[in-house]
């Protein structure tokens, strides 16, 4: 064996593991954002309250990246806020989550609703005032007004409160 020549096993698996190393190296500098997608998303222009049309208080579009696992939890164009209201004080420039809209209230805490229990063809029609604000279909808790009497029912569409028995 001469001491002149080198081992090309050993020179191919330095290179080998250059390539390796190499790869890696890449694969490390790939930005998380490759799980992303960057969307331009509805902003509020101005502080929005509680109660507050989204809508009506100025939008704004600003880009951000956001999980693709994660986009469902966002509001992505502007007709998803047209009739809804914060359900908490929504901030300028920040993304709005769906969990952060809600209808608007049909009912508001101490005004006069109709109460209406119905059962096997008979109906019952009272007066009552609202102990909390409610939307369509939320459970309420009402003051009888002439029995002052608190019952509980449902939001009708129309505003009334159904009772049931």
């Amino acid at each position: 064996m001469g001491g002149g020549t080198r081992d090309p096993g050993r020179f191919t698996a330095i290179l080998y593991a250059a390539a390796l190393a190499l790869a890696a190296l890449f694969i490390l500098s790939v930005p998380v954002r490759a799980l992303s997608a960057e969307l331009e998303l509805p902003v509020p222009t101005t502080v929005v309250y509680p109660g507050q049309s989204v809508t009506e208080r100025g939008l704004n579009h600003k880009a951000f990246f956001v999980k693709d696992d994660k986009i469902s939890l966002y509001a992505v164009d502007d007709s998803v806020l047209e009739g809804r209201v914060a359900r908490r004080t929504l901030l300028p420039g920040k993304a709005i989550l769906l969990s952060d809209l809600k209808e608007p209230d049909l009912v508001r805490a101490g005004t006069a609703v109709t109460l209406v229990y119905s059962d096997a063809g008979l109906v019952i029609t009272g007066l009552g005032t609202a102990l909390r604000s409610a939307g369509e279909g939320e459970v309420i808790r009402v003051r009888n007004v002439d029995s002052g009497t608190i019952v509980s029912g449902v939001v009708s569409p129309d505003g009334s409160i159904r009772i049931t028995g």
